[in-house]
C-alpha cells in the first residue's frame, strides 16, 4: 500500500509537472501569437508597403511609357523633318540647277542683246551717214540751182546782146516754127515737170512722213533701247543682288546643312543615347524590382531566420532554465543520497531513478551539443550568406550609383546640347532677319529703280520735246528750200514769156535746150536719187522692223525674265516662309524635348531618391541585422559559457556520483547475498498478497455491484420516502419536532447514500470512507 500511496504521489506529481509545463505552453503559446500577430501586422505593413512600391512602379511604367510614346513621337517628328529637309534639299538642288540654267540663259540673252544694240548702232551709225549724203546732194544741188540762175541771168544778157546783134526778122519765123515746136515741147515738159513736181512733192511728204515716222520710231528705239539698257542694268544689278543673295543664301543653307548634318548625327547621338538610356533605363528597372524582389525575399528570409532563431532562443533558454531545474533536482536527491541511506530497497529504486535520469540528462545534453553545434553551422552559413548578399547589394549600388551619376553627365551633356540648339536657333533667326533686310533692301532698290525709271523717262521725254523742236527747225528750212525752189521755177517761167516775147533765135535756143537738158537730166538725177531715198527709206523702215520685232522679242523676253524672276523671289518668299515655319516646328519640338527632359530629369531624380531610401533602407537592415548578430554572438558566448559551467557540473557530479556509485557497489557486494535472500522471500510473500489481492478484488468488485443494485434500490425507496415526507409535511404542519428528527434521519441516510454514490473507485479512498467493512480489514491484514 505504502507503494501505492508512493505511486499516487508521484503521479500527482507529475500531474502538477505536466501541468506547470502546459501553463508555460499555454504562455509561450500566448507569446508566439502575439508575436504572430505582430508579425502579421509587420507582413502586413510590408505589403502594404510593397503594394505600394507596386503602384509607384507602375505609374512609373507608364512615365515611362509616355516617354516612350514621346520619344517614338519625336522620332516620328525628325523622320517626317529629315524627309521635309530632303525634299527641301532637293528642290534647293533642282532651284540651284534652274538658276544656274537660267544664269546662263541670261548671259547668252545677254550678248545676243549687246551684239543686237552693237548692229542696231552700227545701223544707226550708217543711217547717219546716209542722211548726211543726202543732205549733201540737196546741198549740191542748191549749187547747181544757184548756177543754173547765174547762167539764166548770164543767157538774158546774151540774149539781150543777140536781139541786138541779130536780126529779128530772119529769126521770127523761124523762132516761130521753133516756137511752135518749143512750145509743144514745153508743154510736153511742163506736164512732165508738172508730173515730176507732183511726184517729187508726193516724194516730199513721203520723204516727211517716213522721216517723221523714222524720227519718231527712231526716237522710240532710242527711248526703248535707252529703256532696255535701263532695265538691262537695273536686271544685271537685280541680278547682281540675287546672285549675292543667292551666294548668301547658299552659304546660309550650307551652313544649315552642315548644322541639319550636325544635328543629325547629334540626333542620332540622342537616339543612340536615349534607347541606351531606355535599355539601361529597363535593365535599371528589371534589376531594381529583382532586386526589390530579393530584398523583400531576404527581408522575409531574415525575418523568418530572426524568428527562428527567437525560437531556437527561446526553446535553447528554456532547455538550459530546465537543464538548471533538472540539476538542481539532482543535486538535491544526490544531497539526500550523501546523508541518508535508510533502506537499501529504496536506495536501490532511487539509484536505478537516478540512473536513468542521468542517462536521459546526458542523452539530452549530446542532443544539445549536437543542435547548437548544427544551428551554429547554419547560422554560420546564413551570416555568410547574408554577407555576401550584403556584398552583393553593395556592389550593385555602387553600380548603380554610377549608373545615376553617368545619366547625370548625359543628361548634363543634354542640357548643353539644348543650350547648342538654342544657340542654333538664335542664329537661324539671325539668318532670317538678314534675309529679310535682304529683302527689304532689294524691294528699297526696286523702289529706288523705279524712281531713276520716272527720271529716265522724264529726261527722256524732255529729249523727245527737243528734237521734236529741231524737226520744226528743219522742216521750217525745208520749206524755205522749197520756197526758193518755186521762186526760180517763176523765174524759169518768166525767162520762158521773155522768149516767147523777144522771139529768141535758133542760137539762143540751143543753150536754152541744153540748160533745160541739163535740167532735165539733173531732175532725173534727182529723181533717181529720189528713188535711190525711197529704197533706202524702205530698207531702213524694214531694218527698222526688223530691230522693232527684235526690240520687242528682247522685250517680251525681259518681261518673261522679270516675271521668272519674280516667281523665283516669290518662292525665294515662300521658301523663306517654310524655313520660318520649320524654324518655328522645331522650337516647339525643342519646347516639347525639354518638357521630355524635365520629366526625364524628375522621373530620374525620383528613381535616385528611391535608390537613396533603399540604399537608407538597407543600411538600416544592415545595422539591425549587425545589431542581431551582436545579439546572437552574445548569446554564443553565454552558452558557450553555460556549456562550460554545465560541463564542468557534469564533469563534477559524474566523478562524485562514480565515487558514491563505487563505495555503494563495494557495499552492495558485500550485502548482495542477504539481500537477494530477503528479496526472494519478499518476492514469494508478495506472490502470496498478489493473490490475495486478486481474490480480494473479485469479492470487492462483487460486493460493489451489489451495493449498486441496492443503491438503486434505496434510490426509489429514497423518492418513495421524499414524497411520503411532502404528503406528511402538509398533513401534519404543527407537528415539527418528530418531523424535524425523521428528516434528521433521512439526511444522514441520504448524505451516506450519497457518499456511496459519489465515492471514488480508489482503494485507499474506500478504505478511510468505509466505516462499516471492518471485517474485510481484518481478512486484509
Amino acid at each position: 500500500m505504502d507503494k501505492v500511496y508512493e505511486e499516487l504521489d508521484e503521479v500527482k506529481a507529475e500531474v502538477d509537472r505536466l501541468k506547470a509545463e502546459l501553463r508555460a505552453k499555454t504562455d509561450s503559446l500566448e507569446n508566439l501569437k502575439k508575436s504572430h500577430n505582430a508579425q502579421v501586422n509587420q507582413i502586413q505593413e510590408a505589403r502594404l508597403k510593397a503594394e505600394e512600391r507596386k503602384h509607384e512602379l507602375l505609374r512609373k511604367e507608364d512615365e515611362i511609357a509616355e516617354a516612350n510614346q514621346a520619344c517614338q513621337d519625336l522620332k516620328g517628328d525628325l523622320n517626317k523633318k529629315e524627309s521635309i529637309i530632303k525634299h527641301l534639299s532637293a528642290a534647293n538642288d533642282k532651284l540651284r540647277a534652274d538658276c544656274n540654267e537660267k544664269l546662263k540663259k541670261w548671259e547668252d540673252e545677254k550678248r545676243d542683246l549687246l551684239l543686237t544694240l552693237e548692229e542696231s548702232n552700227e545701223k544707226a551709225e550708217n543711217r547717219e551717214q546716209q542722211i548726211n549724203l543726202c543732205r549733201q546732194e540737196i546741198e549740191r544741188l542748191e549749187g547747181y540751182l544757184a548756177v543754173s540762175n547765174k547762167k539764166c541771168s548770164e543767157s538774158q544778157k546774151g540774149l539781150r546782146a543777140s536781139t541786138e546783134l541779130r536780126e529779128r526778122n530772119d529769126m521770127l519765123q523761124e523762132l516761130e516754127e521753133e516756137k511752135r515746136k518749143v512750145e509743144d515741147q514745153l508743154k510736153w515738159k511742163k506736164e512732165q515737170f508738172k508730173h515730176l513736181e507732183e511726184a517729187h512733192q508726193k516724194l516730199k511728204e513721203n520723204f516727211r512722213s517716213n522721216k517723221k515716222d523714222w524720227d519718231m520710231e527712231k526716237s522710240t528705239l532710242l527711248d526703248e533701247i535707252s529703256s532696255l539698257q535701263e532695265k538691262l542694268y537695273s536686271q544685271i544689278r537685280i541680278s547682281d543682288d540675287l546672285k549675292h543673295q543667292l551666294q548668301t543664301c547658299h552659304q546660309a543653307l550650307a551652313h544649315v546643312e552642315s548644322q541639319k548634318k550636325r544635328l543629325q548625327v547629334e540626333v542620332s547621338d540622342l537616339k543612340a543615347r536615349l534607347d541606351d538610356a531606355s535599355s539601361e533605363y529597363q535593365d535599371a528597372k528589371s534589376e531594381l524590382d529583382c532586386l526589390s524582389s530579393r530584398l523583400e525575399k531576404d527581408i522575409g528570409e531574415l525575418r523568418y531566420a530572426l524568428k527562428t532563431k527567437d525560437a531556437y532562443l527561446r526553446e535553447s533558454k528554456y532547455r538550459i532554465e530546465k537543464l538548471e531545474q533538472e540539476n538542481q533536482e539532482l543535486r538535491i536527491p544526490l544531497k539526500e543520497l550523501q546523508e541518508a541511506q535508510i533502506q537499501e530497497a529504496g536506495a536501490t529504486y532511487s539509484q536505478s531513478k537516478l540512473r536513468s535520469k542521468l542517462k536521459n540528462l546526458e542523452q539530452a545534453h549530446k542532443e544539445c551539443a549536437s543542435t547548437l553545434q548544427v544551428k551554429e553551422a547554419e547560422w554560420k552559413s546564413q551570416l555568410e550568406k547574408l554577407a555576401k548578399d550584403l556584398n552583393s547589394y553593395e556592389f550593385e549600388l555602387e553600380t548603380k550609383v554610377a549608373a545615376t551619376e553617368e545619366l547625370k553627365k548625359e543628361l548634363e551633356r543634354s542640357q548643353s546640347l539644348n543650350i547648342e540648339m538654342e544657340l542654333l536657333n538664335e542664329e537661324m533667326s539671325v539668318m532670317l532677319l538678314v534675309l529679310r533686310q535682304g529683302v527689304s533692301e532689294a524691294q528699297l532698290n526696286l523702289a529706288n529703280y523705279k524712281e531713276e525709271m520716272d527720271v529716265m523717262n522724264r529726261k527722256r521725254e524732255e529729249k523727245v520735246l527737243q528734237l521734236m523742236k529741231e524737226l520744226e527747225i528743219k522742216e521750217a528750212a525745208l520749206i524755205s528750200v522749197q520756197k526758193a525752189m518755186n521762186v526760180e521755177r517763176e523765174r524759169a517761167a518768166c525767162l520762158m514769156k521773155q522768149v516767147e516775147s523777144f522771139g529768141v533765135s535758133k542760137e539762143l535756143q540751143h543753150p536754152l535746150e541744153d540748160e533745160l537738158d541739163r535740167h532735165m537730166e539733173m531732175l532725173e538725177e534727182s529723181n533717181i536719187c529720189q528713188l535711190i531715198l525711197k529704197d533706202k527709206v524702205m530698207e531702213m523702215e524694214c531694218e527698222l522692223k526688223d530691230q522693232l520685232k527684235e526690240v520687242h522679242d528682247a522685250l517680251d523676253s525681259a518681261n518673261v525674265e522679270l516675271d521668272e524672276t519674280i516667281s523665283v523671289r516669290n518662292e525665294m518668299e515662300f521658301e523663306l516662309q517654310i524655313w520660318m515655319s520649320i524654324v518655328e516646328r522645331l522650337k516647339n519640338d525643342l519646347e516639347e524635348n525639354h518638357i521630355v527632359r524635365r520629366e526625364l530629369e524628375t522621373s530620374l531624380l525620383t528613381q535616385v531618391d528611391v535608390a537613396e531610401s533603399l540604399k537608407q533602407e538597407k543600411d538600416i537592415l544592415v545595422y539591425k541585422l549587425e545589431e542581431q548578430e551582436m545579439r546572437i554572438d552574445q548569446l554564443n558566448q553565454e552558452l558557450k559559457v553555460r556549456k562550460e559551467i554545465t560541463s564542468e557540473m557534469d564533469a563534477i557530479l559524474q566523478l562524485e556520483h562514480v565515487k558514491e556509485l563505487n563505495h555503494q557497489m563495494e557495499t552492495k557486494v558485500q550485502n548482495s547475498d542477504d539481500v537477494i535472500q530477503k528479496l526472494m522471500i519478499e518476492n514469494r510473500n508478495l506472490m502470496e498478497n498478489v493473490t490475495r489481492l486478486s481474490l480480494e478484488r473479485k469479492n470487492l468488485l462483487q460486493f460493489v455491484q451489489g451495493l449498486g443494485d441496492k443503491i438503486n434500490e434505496f434510490s426509489t425507496v429514497d423518492s418513495q420516502l421524499m414524497e411520503m415526507l411532502k404528503t406528511m409535511a402538509q398533513s401534519f404542519e404543527n407537528d415539527g419536532q418528530g418531523g424535524i428528527l425523521i428528516s434528521k434521519k433521512d439526511d444522514r441516510f441520504f448524505v451516506n447514500e450519497n457518499m456511496l454514490i459519489h465515492s471514488p473507485t480508489s482503494r485507499k479512498k474506500l478504505e478511510v470512507t468505509s466505516d462499516i467493512r471492518s471485517p474485510f480489514k481484518e481478512v486484509n491484514n
